[in-house]
């Protein structure tokens, strides 16, 4: 059985072009209930007469992830006196996947030395830890009659990649995403035996989002407002806020209702919400009482509505394609090759396209009017994006420019060598290709000229192209060595990578939320990932969404 599972993981391995996971299936208004999906539990055994130092250590790190009776299990490896003091609360810290390994230094201490990958804040949320950071974490032991124990271990928890992604589930709570207008989702995670997380998750929104998220986005709910209490009826969630949030004006109840309306309706069993301050009815204008779950749908993290086509360049001329992949030349300049042009970008209206002619010229016009093209700098719109701002993000000379009618302006950023700069479609976050690998960087508008700060590593492997799938994930064009390239997801709340294998000769990608992932190959077609495997749609180069 070993050498069949074997033999079938190198045929795995050989076959790149096959998916290695299935896709990510997007909802729109009927929500999965994360609350009560099933999910698999951590039976944590209990030490064994006999067992070795080196042996309770380990014992002690697979029991961890049981957190059922506050961590019982894992608290009878210690000694009575170390599990009264140990607390499992004050954090966690993540290694990689079988990058632990347990050394006896001395008769009475085991050091563990393991690859750190990762931490779950306060805020409980996932951050990652520098590439090569190293953890080596000392456990002192003692005997308790004729076995060991541990006398001495540290505090928190420290988990493996994989205990993490079966001990907790991903939630979100919903933000103001400057410069207001839409929301925008701020990942935290839950442990996955908590079976009703309702009032906490409540409790996380109003407490804010994460400090790194913070300077980009508004928390409508006034300082000092307090949940008092949520109850669930009949599908209606009654939330109950102390008086201070009585201090919120017109416009931020409008903001803190839509916020409350969409962190709530991850959870299916609510079907609508009500708000109340010290019992009152919380007036809120334009609202119905209660607010059902579709409400609020212009706050939209996604970003975009209606019928999203994708737009392809063929012969120097931009098509508009449509959910069948049936094809149509825009109109005017556009779309008469008039001049040729390639590398074309969409605003997220699908109102005005942007392009290189020969020359390199940036282009832009209003399709709505089959207007001409309007010349800019000389500069490539190859690897760039369109914010709902009007801004052009473009990668410029290793940097990044915006340009828009005032002209071209240089943007602050941390990073270097960059070839690809995707702004996500509410505006809050950004991920930039930066000598060949992809981070996540936080869009800073608090200045005339919006800078990207606080990057942070997608993953390690190199990347080609990137578009933004949804709020809550991108898509990655991987190109490992001596591998052909391959499309990824990547889920920004525990940085989970998925492969779901790549055309022939990939160049490009292009994804928005519940349409097809595609992508551009050197041979002149566009692919789309059919939920199994790839299938040529039709030809063109540069598959765009709007974005």
């Amino acid at each position: 059985m070993r050498r069949l599972l074997l033999l079938l993981v190198l045929v795995l391995v050989a076959c790149a072009q096959v998916p290695t996971s299935g896709p990510i299936v997007e909802v729109d208004q009927q929500v999965t209930d994360t609350a009560n999906n099933s999910f698999v539990r951590v039976i944590a055994r209990p030490p064994q007469p006999g067992m070795t130092q080196s042996e309770i250590v380990q014992g002690f790190l697979d029991a961890a992830s049981g957190f059922e009776d506050d961590h019982a299990v894992a608290k009878e490896y210690l000694t009575a006196e170390e599990a009264g003091r140990w607390n499992p609360s004050t954090g966690t810290r993540v290694y990689g996947n079988d990058t632990e390994s347990l050394a006896q230094t001395t008769d009475t201490t085991v050091l563990l030395t393991a690859s750190q990958v990762g931490l779950i804040s306060d805020r409980s949320q996932y951050v990652q830890s520098p590439p090569a950071s190293l953890m080596e974490v000392p456990f002192e032991l003692q005997r308790v009659g004729a076995d060991w124990r541990i006398s001495g271990a540290p505090q928190g928890l420290l988990l493996s990649r994989a205990a993490v992604e079966r001990s907790f589930r991903e939630f979100d709570t919903y933000f103001v995403a400057r410069p207001g207008g839409m929301l925008a989702p701020n990942p935290i995670l839950f442990q996955s035996s908590q079976t009703d997380i309702t009032m906490d998750l409540v409790k996380e929104l109003v407490a804010g989002p994460s400090r790194w998220l913070a300077p980009a986005v508004i928390n409508a709910f006034p300082a000092g407002t307090q949940v008092r209490s949520v109850t669930v009826t009949d599908g209606i969630a009654g939330v109950d806020f102390s008086s201070a949030i009585l201090r919120a004006d017109a416009v931020a109840r409008q903001h803190l209702s839509a916020q409350l309306v969409w962190t709530l309706r991850q959870i299916a069993a609510i079907r609508a919400v009500t708000i109340t301050a010290d019992g009152q009815l919380l007036e809120i204008p334009g609202a119905q009482n209660p607010l059902p779950r579709t409400a609020w749908a212009d706050y939209d993290p996604d970003g975009l509505s209606g019928a999203i086509n994708y737009y392809v360049a063929r012969g120097g001329r931009l098509y508009s394609v449509d959910a069948g992949n049936s094809a149509t030349q825009l109109a005017g300049a556009a779309g008469n090759a008039d001049p040729p042009v390639t590398n074309p970008l969409i605003s997220i209206d699908q109102t005005a396209a942007a392009a290189n002619d020969q020359e390199g010229t940036l282009l832009t016009t209003q399709l709505e009017n089959d207007s001409r093209w309007r010349d800019g700098p000389l500069t490539s719109s190859r690897g760039g994006s369109w914010d709902r701002t009007g801004l052009i993000w473009l990668p410029v000379d290793g940097g990044v420019q915006v340009v828009n009618v005032l002209g071209a302006r240089d943007v602050a950023c941390p990073l270097a060598a960059i070839t690809s700069v995707q702004v996500a479609r509410d505006g809050s976050r950004a991920t930039v290709i930066s000598d060949g690998r992809a981070y996540l960087l936080r869009v800073d508008r608090s200045t005339t000229i919006p800078a990207l700060v606080g990057p942070r590593l997608l993953s390690e492997v190199q990347v080609r192209a990137a578009s933004w799938l949804n709020a809550n994930s991108v898509v990655l064009l991987t190109t490992a060595t001596d591998q052909p390239a391959q499309v990824a997801t990547v889920d920004l709340g525990l940085y989970t990578m998925r492969y779901l294998g790549g055309p022939p000769r990939a160049r490009s990608v292009a994804a928005a939320p519940d349409r097809a992932v595609l992508s551009g190959t050197a041979d002149g077609q566009i692919w789309a990932f059919n939920g199994a495997t790839w299938v040529p749609v039709l030809e063109g180069r540069q598959p765009r969404y709007p974005g």
